[in-house]
């Protein structure tokens, strides 16, 4: 436990603690991360703009724009500028919020209100497909619905419709959809869930979080991407991250939605206290505007032209990867349409690979044998992955060839956890450290039932 300081700690002794304490971290400027992370590759012409505003309206709030009416102007015209790039229009309202959880839980709010309104205190439910971000069942936990797996195609891991079909009822409040989901970069069939909610009176969440910035600007290059957005008539809101790849500082996020009437959930006012009245369009209350500030002078510095240019980089790299990866022998797993591949193996266990790549960031993804997903490999291509996917490639193969060579790894069993530092002990885990090889304890969440 650490105590409180008696005394001021000097300038250079702070900066001296917090290197030694970050001497771990991975650096995301090299550019060897492929997660975690999105990166410009551009000169720094354009982040420094970015750290410029973030740090002039730092310490002003979002809390009461009458103060500080900039900040509402700038959300204005962020809500504005996404809802033109998905197909929105003057009808279509929106909030900024702190990151796509944040987005999710406002969405999801608003309607579990809207089902209750028209359908009284009847528990509501929400159908997630099994590819959709937790960040929909961890709403359903906070919100108090009935969350339901809805089963996802094997071979496009996209969302099984005639499935959905099946599960959906009068007690169904929203049925989500991503464009695209996270693991595997895949894009749900948006249009078929838009006719299914169209004719059930139900809500359609897109989750657009990691694609929203993106899969506008590659249709616009000529990939055939399928619609998604507002332009479906179904569709009641989308979720999308501009800390993404809008490219703004973390955490930065909107949510849309179709109409004002739609929005009503997502809004938080008070004036029944004796204090200021409150009007929050969002969880968090007092918030820093330099998020919002960073994500505005990010678009305005960009443009559609800088957003094209850079969703074309990433589409050179990922036909770059999957052609390199296939060569390898990997399996891509789905029809990646946005900037996420996931590949996996059926000749050697994945699970080796992050322990054999230590110099690059890749995200082990452990997959599920209750469930009948694969381990795979996730990579999210950034514009700078320009730069380093050819000596990926090639380290990729030196370490996919070592790993064929070893002898495979028989997993530990346990009986019982009743000793936990035995366990620790097999699992290479120290207290306060991470242990360097993490094969073992990959394998073993993949074979974990799920809860």
């Amino acid at each position: 436990m650490r105590d409180f300081p008696s005394k001021p700690i000097s300038k250079s002794d702070i900066i001296e603690k917090m290197r030694k304490i970050s001497k771990q971290d991975r650096d995301p400027k090299i550019g060897k991360m492929w997660g975690h992370i999105y990166n410009l590759g551009l000169s720094d012409e354009v982040l420094e703009l970015a750290i410029l505003l973030y740090c002039e309206f730092l310490n002003k709030t979002m809390l009461d724009f009458t103060v500080y009416p900039s900040v509402l102007k700038m959300e204005n015209d962020i809500i504005a500028m996404s809802a033109s790039i998905l197909n929105g229009n003057e009808k279509t309202v929106g909030n900024f919020t702190y990151g796509g959880t944040e987005s999710i839980i406002l969405a999801t709010k608003s309607a579990r209100d809207f089902f209750i309104k028209k359908n009284g205190n009847e528990i509501p439910e929400i159908l997630i497909p099994l590819t959709a971000h937790p960040a929909f069942y961890k709403a359903s936990e906070y919100l108090q619905l009935k969350a339901v797996s809805v089963k996802v195609d094997e071979a496009s891991m996209i969302v099984d419709v005639e499935d959905l079909k099946e599960k959906i009822s009068n007690r169904t409040a929203i049925i989500v959809g991503s464009a695209p989901n996270y693991p595997f970069g895949t894009v749900d069939d948006i249009r078929a869930l838009s006719e299914i909610a169209l004719d059930k009176k139900v809500w359609l969440h897109v989750d657009a979080c990691i694609g929203g910035f993106l899969l506008p600007f590659l249709s616009d290059l000529g990939e055939q991407i399928s619609p998604f957005d507002f332009s479906l008539e179904g569709v009641s809101s989308i979720s999308a991250d501009l800390h993404k790849y809008g490219y703004a500082p973390r955490g930065a996020s909107v949510v849309l939605f179709r109409s004002s009437e739609l929005r009503e959930g997502s809004i938080f006012a008070m004036s029944r206290w004796p204090g200021y009245p409150i009007v929050n369009t969002s969880i968090l209350s007092t918030r820093s505007a330099g998020p919002l500030a960073a994500a505005w002078t990010i678009i305005l510095a960009l443009g559609r032209e800088g957003y094209r240019n850079l969703a074309e980089r990433i589409l050179k790299v990922r036909r770059k990867l999957i052609q390199g990866l296939t060569k390898i022998g990997y399996r891509i797993i789905g029809k990646p349409l946005g900037g996420i591949v996931a590949f996996t193996s059926d000749e050697f266990d994945i699970a080796e690979l992050p322990t054999e790549l230590l110099d690059w960031f890749i995200q082990y993804q452990p997959g599920s044998k209750e469930l009948g997903f694969p381990k795979s490999i996730h990579l999210t291509i950034t514009p700078g992955h320009d730069k380093v996917v050819d000596s990926f490639l090639k380290d990729l193969e030196l370490a996919t060839e070592k790993i064929k060579k070893k002898p495979k790894k028989a997993l530990p069993r346990f009986e019982s956890i009743e000793d936990l530092s035995s366990v620790v002990k097999i699992l290479g885990i120290e207290e306060g450290k991470l242990p360097s090889d993490f094969t073992t304890i990959n394998e073993l969440m993949y074979e974990m039932p799920q809860n």
